[in-house]
């Protein structure tokens, strides 16, 4: 059986079907498994899978709609018995994208919040999205229509590290000066696509936040993400004694992740990332679902407001929106404190 999975959003969706990915070469392990990918990160973190056999990249965003065909064309000459699309992929394009790959079986969900002009009919095998079901499952809840399997069976997210990135990582742990250290990664960045970058707590608390963990724990505080700029404004605020820890390579900071005995994180892939390696992990939420997006198959703690309007945000293309505006606007985040999530992180540390 040859089977293409189409991971065509961004890394923290693309790794939470890492589970369902095993499940599938467990339960057949003749199949013949490759990924497509639209980001270069993703295929990345991906390209030490034991459990796939390629990945292709194809980067719909920066090139020519003629190029991005005359690839999907090459790739349908593959001849996949199944296609499948990573939930969530609530897009027209997606659905597309499937059914022009040109599996007899296309595996998608049909969402709760669509229309017509999704074209999930394109989509031959389906599943319903459930509210409030994690992702990791909703995955499952595809891939289980090709096999016999149980639900028991899933397991935590994963990340295969190449051992150069595992030696590099290891150097950069001793230059630094970190062994036998309390090492604690903060994330203050997101995705910025949709509005998402309302999903981010403000940075002077992250700031506070990182000076109380080294005043009582004698904490290091590393910075990761590509957010270079907010992270040195971080740095600043915490008197020049944050560690910046991600550089352009997006593997530098999967390696360097793993050192870290808690991670404080918005809603964001560095939150999965975290749960890849098992890390205790403080997640921070606003306007999206926690009982969807937790940090899966690692300890971990939620932070955030119960208020009656979240979370607001569904699997949609639409950009988020605030129903709030002025200073309330975007208050599910606002409102959180450093002392919230300060008294999480005490909680994390003192559990280990």
């Amino acid at each position: 059986m040859k089977i293409l999975i189409n991971a065509l959003s961004g890394n923290g969706d693309a790794l939470m079907f890492s589970p369902s990915l095993r499940l599938l070469k467990e339960k057949i392990p003749s199949a013949e498994i490759d990924m497509l990918v639209m980001f270069k990160s993703v295929k990345e973190m991906y390209e030490h899978n034991p459990f796939l056999n390629k990945i292709y990249h194809i980067n719909f965003l920066k090139q020519s709609k003629l190029k991005s065909i005359q690839e999907l064309l090459s790739l349908r000459k593959n001849n996949y018995d199944v296609s499948i699309n990573v939930y969530p992929s609530n897009r027209t394009e997606y659905n597309l994208v499937n059914y022009f790959l040109g599996a007899k079986k296309r595996l998608g969900h049909n969402y709760t919040h669509s229309d017509f002009f999704r074209f999930e009919i394109l989509n031959n095998v389906t599943s319903n999205e459930v509210p409030n079901r994690h992702n990791v499952l909703q995955n499952f809840d595809l891939v289980k229509s090709l096999t016999e399997m149980n639900e028991k069976e899933v397991k935590g997210l994963e990340i295969f590290l190449s051992e150069a990135d595992k030696k590099k990582s290891e150097e950069w742990i001793k230059e630094n000066d970190l062994q036998n250290k309390l090492l604690v990664g903060f994330h203050a960045g997101s995705a910025v696509l949709k509005n998402h970058i309302h999903k981010r707590w403000d940075k002077e608390k992250f700031a506070a936040l990182g000076n109380l963990l080294r005043e009582k724990y004698d904490a290091k505080i590393l910075l990761f993400g590509n957010e270079f700029d907010l992270n040195l404004e971080i740095d600043e605020m915490l008197g020049g004694q944050g560690i910046l820890a991600s550089t352009s390579n997006y593997m530098d900071s999967m390696a360097r992740m793993r050192f870290c005995n808690l991670f404080v994180s918005n809603d964001s892939a560095f939150l999965h990332s975290s749960a890849a390696f098992k890390i205790p992990t403080v997640g921070i939420f606003g306007y999206t679902n926690a009982q969807e997006l937790f940090p899966w198959g690692t300890k971990h703690l939620i932070v955030r407001i119960e208020l009656d309007c979240s979370p607001c945000f569904y699997n949609s293309p639409k950009p988020v929106e605030c129903l709030w505006t002025g200073k309330d606007e975007f208050k599910c985040m606002k409102l959180i404190t450093v002392e919230d999530v300060f008294e999480a992180c005490e909680i994390m540390l003192n559990k280990n």
